[in-house]
């Protein structure tokens, strides 16, 4: 399966429904069956806690299609998630635009109607990610959440940037989406995005 994303506005939106599209997928068994998963075409490890699936796409970004690898699992309402964007040698100073078009449209999910206010990322830890061929280095990164009320979803996610062997950059985007609790509406974003399956997970993301 393979999408071509177009820049501003019609971007954001086709790049929302192809997260609605993973939001819409039937639930999995409630049994976490962890697993390592060796990615090594995009220079990455990480241990979901499934079989994961796998959907290539391209995004349109200044007359260029940059690659992008989605590789997720869902179980029950939680999807674990890596996407991955191959950023050129010619764009690498580009990269903070190009994680900016992601968040931007991220946040088209979280804007209510009539809202005022824009929506925004809530810093809430420092991190840091176990990286390098052997993982003995620490990259320093940081974890946001967001509250998805439009669709009843809470958010955590992560952005690191490593480079590639031939001058490129890859731009990984690690994340956890989860319905808002019905039983607790009161929950917080922390104690509902900080529950040990989910830590697990980024905890475990290892690029090369």
């Amino acid at each position: 399966m393979r999408l071509v994303l177009f820049r501003s506005s019609h971007q954001l939106r086709t790049l929302a429904l192809c997260i609605c599209l993973v939001f819409a997928l039937p639930a999995c068994s409630p049994k976490l069956d962890w697993r390592t998963i060796k990615n090594d075409s995009l220079n990455y490890a990480a241990l979901f806690p499934g079989k994961p699936q796998l959907i290539d796409r391209t995004l349109s970004y200044q007359n260029s299609q940059l690659k992008q690898s989605l590789q997720f699992v869902k179980v029950d309402d939680d999807i674990f998630a890596v996407l991955t964007t191959e950023i050129p040698v010619a764009l690498t100073n580009e990269v903070v635009a190009i994680e900016t078009l992601l968040k931007n449209a991220i946040l088209q999910q979280s804007i209510l109607p009539n809202q005022s206010t824009p929506p925004a990322f809530n810093r809430v830890r420092e991190s840091s990610a176990k990286a390098g061929p052997t993982s003995q280095q620490k990259q320093a990164s940081q974890d946001f959440f967001l509250d998805l009320p439009q669709a009843k979803r809470v958010m955590r996610i992560r952005w690191i940037v490593r480079p590639i062997s031939d001058g490129g950059l890859y731009l990984y985007q690690v994340s956890v989406v989860r319905a808002q609790s019905t039983t607790n509406p009161k929950l917080s974003l922390e104690s509902a995005l900080e529950q040990e399956s989910i830590n697990i997970f980024f905890d475990e993301f290892r690029p090369n």
